[in-house]
C-alpha cells in the first residue's frame, strides 16, 4: 500500500524504485556496511557507500574494494565515487556495475574534505563546472545503472552557484541530485542554509531532488521541503548513535523503550564484529561514541575507549547504559547472527 504520508513516498530514480525517500548520506568512516544495514532495517530508503577513490578501485586496492562490498547490502543501493579524471571515472563505474553489486552510480561533487580537494575532486569540481559535466557524461556513457550526483551549495559564501551547478548536472542526465546545504567552506560547521535550496526543484524538474544537511527531526523535514519542494531527503551526521532516526523521519517509531535502543546498538556491534573480526571494535569507536553520548561518564568512557580493542567491554557498556545492567558473561556473540527484531510504538511490523 502506498504511503499517505505527505513527505514520505517512493521515490524513482533512472527506473531504480526506492520504497521511501529517506537516503542514509556516504559518510566516510561512518556508512560501511553494518550501518547501512541498521539504518536500511530501520527504514531508510536507499543507502549510499562511503565515498570510494575511482583510482584506489582501478588499482585493485583491497580496502577501497571493502568499502563498496557488504555481503548483507540491502538493496536498493549506491556506490559513491570521487575523481577528477573523467575517463578513470568512468572505468572505475564501469567496474563497479560488473561487481553486480549496487543499483546506482553516485558521483562526488561536494567533498569538502582537504585530501579529496587537493586533488581536483569533490567539492573542487563545483569551481570547474565544465569538468563535472565531462564526468557525469563519461560516466553515464560507461554504464548502464543510473548516474547521480552530490555536490553543495557553492565553494564559500561569495561563490553560492549551486543553481547553474544543478541545472548542468541535469543537463548531462544525472538520474537524481542531492544538494548538501553548506558551502565547502563551511565543511561541517553551523547550520545548513536551507534557503539556498529553493527553486532546485524547479530546475530539476521530473529528475529527484534530494535536500540534505541538518535533517534531525520531522520538523526539518517538513521545513526543507517548504522551502524547496524537494521530493527526497538525504540524512548523514544525525543519524549517526540514533539510526533509529529514520523509524522516526518515517513516522513508524520504535517504541521508545531502552531495550528497544539497545537491541539497536547490540545488533549494530554484532553485525560490525561478524563483518570485520578484530577490526571491529576499533571501527565501531566512531558509533559507539555516538550512541553513549549522553552517559553521565561520557568524557572519561571516551579517553579510555580510545585504545579498546575488547568486543565485551564494548557489549557491557551498552547494556549498562541501556538497560543499567550488566549482560551475563554466558551471551555468546556467535549465538546472536539472526537480525534483532525492532518493536515499533505505531506498528507490529519493523517494514519500513
Amino acid at each position: 500500500m502506498e504511503s499517505r504520508d505527505p513527505l514520505i513516498r517512493p521515490l524513482d530514480i533512472g527506473g531504480v524504485r526506492i520504497p521511501n525517500n529517506l537516503v542514509l548520506a556516504p559518510m566516510a568512516g561512518v556508512a560501511d556496511g553494518p550501518f547501512r544495514l541498521v539504518c536500511s532495517r530501520l527504514g531508510a530508503g536507499l543507502t549510499v557507500s562511503e565515498l570510494v577513490s575511482a583510482r584506489g578501485l582501478l588499482n585493485e586496492n583491497g580496502p577501497t574494494h571493502d568499502l563498496v562490498s557488504f555481503s548483507g547490502q540491502p538493496r536498493p543501493y549506491a556506490v559513491q565515487i570521487f575523481g577528477s579524471d573523467p575517463a578513470l571515472m568512468a572505468e572505475a563505474a564501469r567496474r563497479v556495475e560488473a561487481l553486480g553489486i549496487c543499483d546506482i552510480i553516485d558521483i562526488n561533487m561536494g567533498c569538502p574534505v582537504a585530501k579529496v580537494v587537493k586533488t581536483g575532486a569533490g567539492a573542487a569540481l563545483m569551481r570547474d563546472p565544465a569538468l563535472a559535466a565531462s564526468i557525469i557524461r563519461s560516466v553515464r556513457a560507461a554504464v548502464r545503472l543510473p548516474v547521480t550526483v552530490k555536490c553543495r551549495i557553492g565553494w564559500c559564501k561569495t561563490q553560492i552557484h549551486v543553481r547553474e551547478f544543478v541545472r548542468m548536472a541535469v543537463g548531462e542526465g544525472a538520474a537524481a541530485v542531492a544538494v548538501h546545504a553548506r558551502t565547502k567552506e563551511a565543511m561541517y560547521t553551523g547550520k545548513a542554509e536551507w534557503e539556498h535550496l529553493a527553486g532546485l526543484a524547479e530546475i530539476c524538474g521530473t529528475v529527484p531532488f534530494i535536500a540534505n544537511g541538518d535533517l534531525a527531526d520531522r520538523e526539518a523535514l517538513k521545513r526543507v521541503h517548504e522551502i524547496s519542494g524537494c521530493t527526497g531527503f538525504m540524512v548523514g551526521r544525525p543519524a549517526i548513535g540514533k539510526p533509529w532516526l529514520f523509524a522516526e523521519l518515517a513516522g513508524k517509531p520504535i517504541a521508545d523503550t531502552p531495550e528497544a535502543r539497545h537491541a539497536i546498538f547490540l545488533d549494530h556491534f554484532l553485525e560490525t564484529l561478524m563483518e570485520h573480526g578484530s577490526k571491529g571494535v576499533p571501527l565501531f569507536r566512531v558509533h559507539l561514541f555516538a550512541y553513549l553520548r549522553n552517559h553521565p561518564r561520557a568524557a572519561a568512557m571516551r579517553r579510555r575507549l580510545c585504545s579498546e580493542h575488547d568486543p565485551v567491554v564494548v557489549r557491557d557498556l551498552g547494556a549498562e547504559f541501556y538497560l543499567n545492567r550488566r549482560v551475563p558473561d554466558w551471551l555468546d556473540f556467535g549465538l546472536l547472527k539472526e537480525p534483532m527484531a525492532y518493536s515499533s510504538s505505531s506498528s507490529s511490523s519493523s517494514g519500513l
